[in-house]
């Protein structure tokens, strides 16, 4: 018997149509991520619904093939026409309308590195508020900066719970979009980084640097800055939260190839946080970004069961000095232990690195440096009066300007209850986020001029001093702008880089000792344009190779 034609219902159709629209209002308004409510909604109810066909064909599966794209067609067909309206609440924002549709368009864009271009592009074109997700504006506009990471600013926004597995009960600082939590867990960085105990850790920043001279003065040319300038970044971690040795052993363990891998993962699931939770799920998604993870934790273990001869990071994390009204538990240690390798020694990395390639393609701002470190050779080993060295800082918040360590800034979103939040001149309603992009913030002509896109150490010097070395840029005071308020290298407000201090140490201490002993020069023949091509941006900093000529001064050059 011939099977029975289909013949459209007019009900069956309307009830899967009409289903489908009820699914995407049910996903409107519990925004169900978890895959134990979306999974049902997403094929169980079509599922469900192919019953409804089985009267007009000759099986179960026939009908499921009408009723699965039905219902998933209207279903997408009601979300597109609904984010595209006037009544979304972000439709006044202007941008890409793939933007707008969907979140997969920028995730699959920030997987290329350079999504902090984008945004820059964005805004030279839509403006300095821009919609860059169905549910996500990027802002570049100073006058957001405190309402958005000031004390009184946002939380982190759910791009974090993409990157850490649902079943890590005990989340690392960075990750903790609670406020009170967050504050809570603060504490004990607070302490580990202070300024009495970065007194403590000089030494061991000074014997780290001294090391990398070494190796750097010792190896055949071209000698790879990038390479050896992230071994001591994690070197000098190492020391402070329990690693191991990179400049003396090499990568035997290939962790930085581990680390630079994930990082490509760890961005999409970043963008798209739903499927974060389920990719990292499965033990065959995401090896690298698991196999780093689960190094830094063991390390963490190690030094947790240890001790140290001297005092370190974990000295304050596990609270050796008993000042916690609540002692740390054990998981949280873990947890901040690897967070410390790696966090620290990425951005400082990227810092120092930056900024070595800023210098040697800038020989006059190079030899100023120069004069200064020898005209205070008898300081060099003291971070307190590196501190006031006017030059060297000038010459290290320009490359943090330029390129600051996280280049596409955080996501933030107003907390549950608030309805929305004021940022500066737009309003971010409740259920929505932000990222303040720090790259286009920093290049800013509004806060930076003249040339913002231009390596320029004297913005940052004394009027006099500043005229004096550059007096055909700066001669005319009314064309000079310097809105520190829009500097923001390690973020800003009561969740900023609690390393921040760290980090200036080990580039004040870097680069002086280094330019004492050594002169660095790229390799003749390299394409500096090579250094931005190859710069990807995925939360972290991956570099590229940066091959250089080392020659040791002689003693009357200094």
């Amino acid at each position: 018997m011939d099977p029975v034609p289909f013949i459209p219902h007019t009900d069956s159709l309307l009830a899967v149509i009409g289903t489908g629209i009820a699914v995407h209002l049910i996903f409107k308004k519990i925004e169900a991520h978890d895959p134990r409510i979306s999974l049902p909604l997403i094929l169980g109810v079509p599922l469900a619904l192919s019953g409804l066909y089985l009267p007009h064909v000759a099986s179960f599966s026939k009908a499921a093939l009408i009723a699965f794209p039905l219902f998933w067609t209207s279903t997408l067909t009601s979300i597109a026409l609904y984010r595209l309206s006037p009544w979304h609440p972000l439709a006044k924002y202007p941008g890409p309308i793939l933007c707008k549709l969907s979140k997969f368009y920028l995730a699959f864009m920030s997987t290329g590195g350079k999504q902090h271009l984008y945004y820059a592009q964005l805004h030279e074109k839509y403006g300095d508020a821009v919609r860059v997700g169905p549910n996500e504006i990027v802002i570049r506009d100073v006058n957001a900066v405190a309402s958005i990471l000031g004390n009184n600013g946002l939380p982190k926004g759910p791009f974090w719970d993409g990157r850490v597995p649902e079943d890590q009960i005990v989340k690392p600082l960075i990750a903790i979009r609670d406020k009170t939590e967050h504050t809570r867990r603060r504490r004990p960085w607070t302490r580990a980084l202070s300024t009495t105990a970065l007194k403590d850790y000089e030494d061991l920043v000074i014997k780290r640097v001294n090391q990398l001279i070494e190796a750097l003065a010792t190896q055949p040319s071209p000698v790879d800055l990038t390479k050896w300038i992230s071994y001591f970044a994690y070197d000098t971690m190492s020391d402070l939260a329990g690693g191991t040795e990179m400049m003396a052993q090499g990568d035997a363990s290939s962790l930085w190839l581990l680390l630079e891998a994930g990082q490509k993962n760890a961005i999409f699931m970043g963008q798209v946080p739903w499927l974060g939770k389920l990719y990292l799920r499965y033990p065959k998604f995401a090896e690298d970004l698991k196999a780093f993870r689960a190094y830094a934790k063991n390390r963490a273990m190690i030094r947790r069961k240890g001790t140290s001869p001297h005092k370190d990071i974990f000295h304050y994390l596990m609270d050796e000095d008993n000042v916690a009204s609540i002692p740390p538990t054990p998981e949280e240690i873990i947890s901040d232990g690897g967070l410390a390798i790696i966090a620290g020694s990425d951005t400082t990395s990227s810092a120092i690195t930056h900024l070595f390639y800023f210098l040697m393609t800038h020989p006059t701002n190079y030899n100023r440096l120069q004069k200064e470190i020898d005209d205070n050779s008898d300081n060099l080993q003291d971070g307190t009066k590196q501190a006031h060295m006017p030059y060297l800082n000038a010459v290290i918040n320009e490359a943090l300007r330029l390129y600051p360590p996280v280049l596409s800034g955080s996501q933030r979103t107003p907390d549950e209850g608030s309805g929305g939040k004021m940022l500066g001149s737009y309003f971010l309603p409740e259920g929505n986020n932000v990222f303040l992009s720090t790259y286009s913030l920093h290049r800013d002509p509004r806060c930076f001029s003249p040339l913002p896109d231009t390596f320029l150490p004297e913005r940052w010097l004394a009027e006099q001093q500043r005229v004096e070395l550059e007096p055909k840029i700066f001669s005319n005071a009314n064309e000079y702008i310097h809105n520190t308020a829009a500097f923001i290298p390690f973020s800003q407000g009561p969740t900023n880089c609690a390393g921040k201090n760290l980090a200036y140490l080990e580039m004040r201490m870097a680069v002086c000792l280094i330019m004492n002993r050594l002169e660095v020069k790229l390799q003749e023949g390299y394409n500096p344009q090579r250094w931005n091509d190859d710069m990807l941006d995925y939360f972290v900093t991956k570099k590229g190779v940066l091959p250089i000529v080392v020659t040791a001064r002689q003693p009357e050059k200094f």
